[in-house]
């Protein structure tokens, strides 16, 4: 229960500030906790209101060093670009990957929020509402990207029927 009720409030600290603006919200969060942070990135033709990532985003937490989040981390961001989902990547390590040079370090706000009391395991994806300050596991570990894809598909409608209705 006390993990539970720390996990709420670290993470409703941590997503309170922020008010989703569109598809560009997961981008004004991080330039937010990062100060003058510049996030470059392309214009997505997911327009306001439209599509599952214009109102939730991706969280994922990696090492640098960690081979599953190298192999994983190209898949991820192919996945994202051709799904206009914007990912918030953050590293245990502070070192950033190729592939998302632009990352946050995973404070324990952020780890407490998505691991509460469970051993850590990377890389760990979650989809994020700033909304509701909810994170939904997609899955610990390298995936294909077929595997991504259906573990998303198959998640996308559970979220929505539970953030609806308040039931999944």
């Amino acid at each position: 229960m006390k993990a539970r009720i720390l996990w709420g409030l670290a993470f409703a600290f941590i997503v309170s500030c922020t008010q989703a603006e569109g598809a560009k919200w997961l981008t004004n969060m991080i330039a937010e906790q990062k100060g003058v942070f510049q996030h470059q990135r392309e214009e997505s033709i997911n327009k306001k209101g439209k599509g599952f990532f214009s109102t939730h985003g991706l969280i994922l937490f990696y090492g640098s060093q960690c081979p599953h989040c190298k192999r994983f981390a190209p898949i991820l961001q192919g996945w994202a670009n051709r799904n206009k989902a914007e990912v918030l990547p953050l590293s245990l390590d502070n070192q950033p990957l190729p592939e998302f040079p632009k990352f946050l370090p995973a404070t324990t706000e952020w780890i407490n929020a998505a691991f509460g009391s469970n051993a850590i395991n990377y890389p760990a994806l979650f989809v994020v509402n700033p909304k509701t300050k909810a994170l939904y596991p997609v899955g610990f570990g390298s995936m294909t990207d077929a595997e991504l894809n259906d573990r998303i598909t198959t998640l996308i409608p559970k979220i929505k029927m539970y953030e609806n209705k308040g039931i999944m």
